[in-house]
């Protein structure tokens, strides 16, 4: 039976050297599909477009080669659909949270070698008003300012490149009055910054190995804050996974979330790096709801 498999690049990630990897791909994916597509994106919304084409035309597989942004727009093509393509995962971006978090190798040829696994794991996505996320989603001017980086610094510095993005929000220290009404709590509270995690991990960085993980479930941080001296000493609980021993951070675990503000402040979330819907927002965990290539661990 013939098997197809679409390989989506984003030809400005890695650096800007993700197209020298299409041939090693097609090399690698040949000999099980024997339909092979490849689509490389122009601007925003083109990844997704491309990811919902093969989920309508039942494809098995596709392949992102780009960062954080790029497999969530190829998640927001796929996730709408019943019948989805496995996802495979080729990091090129800046963080590559995602595949981290999955164990997915981050050198490019390691993740390259790893695409014919039969194993996969099932993630949870979230949904947010009318947008899909599988990592992280933040709300507050720091999760703004990650949105905000360019292409070129991003390029040109890496990772620090967000870091002194977020450095400058540091040191105004804006809060904001936030209402969480989750499924068994309501919360109201002053905050900063307001990150909302899928897996056990933010950025490769495991902070829960104290909380016990219920199935579905969305984590909360809210981070009353950003003043430096209140930071350093939050550093230690993130370090050794001990996030409730911090005062400076409410976290909580829902499988619904709405989260509004109390002062009609205006303010977009960030959702995997990209910027996404503005506030108030519903949220809701589809569990299991995304096979994606990985290794066992």
């Amino acid at each position: 039976m013939e098997k197809s498999a679409m390989i989506i690049i984003n030809p400005t990630a890695g650096k800007e050297k993700a197209a020298s990897y299409e041939d090693r791909i097609r090399e690698k994916l040949k000999s099980e599909y024997t339909n092979l597509v490849v689509k490389y994106t122009k601007g925003q919304g083109d990844a997704t477009k491309f990811a919902r084409e093969a989920s309508e035309d039942n494809f098995d597989l596709v392949v992102s080669l780009g960062g954080d942004g790029t497999v969530n727009e190829i998640v927001n093509g796929l996730a709408s659909f019943e019948k989805q393509p496995l996802l495979g995962i080729i990091p090129l971006g800046t963080a590559n949270n995602l595949a981290k978090a999955l164990y997915i190798p981050i050198n490019p040829e390691k993740a390259i070698e790893i695409l014919n696994n039969d194993f996969y794991k099932h993630i949870d996505v979230g949904l947010v008003n009318d947008k899909y996320f599988t990592n992280i989603l933040g709300v507050g001017q720091a999760a703004k300012a990650v949105y905000d980086v360019d292409i070129e610094k991003k390029s040109k510095f890496g990772f620090f490149a967000y870091v002194m993005a977020v450095g400058k929000e540091v040191l105004k220290d804006e809060v904001f009055p936030v209402k969480l009404e989750m499924d068994e709590e309501t919360w109201q509270g002053e905050i900063s910054v307001i990150i909302i995690g899928l897996l056990e991990s933010l950025g490769g960085l495991k902070t829960l190995s104290d909380i016990e993980i219920k199935e579905g479930t969305m984590h909360i941080f809210a981070i009353k804050s950003l003043n430096i001296s209140k930071l350093i000493r939050t550093t230690p609980s993130l370090l050794f996974r001990s996030i409730t021993d911090s005062e400076n951070i409410k976290y909580f675990q829902t499988k619904k979330l709405k989260l509004a503000t109390l002062d009609n402040s205006q303010f977009k979330s960030n959702i995997d790096g990209n910027e996404g819907p503005e506030l108030p927002l519903e949220i809701k965990v589809l569990q299991r709801h995304l096979r994606v290539i990985t290794i066992e661990k």
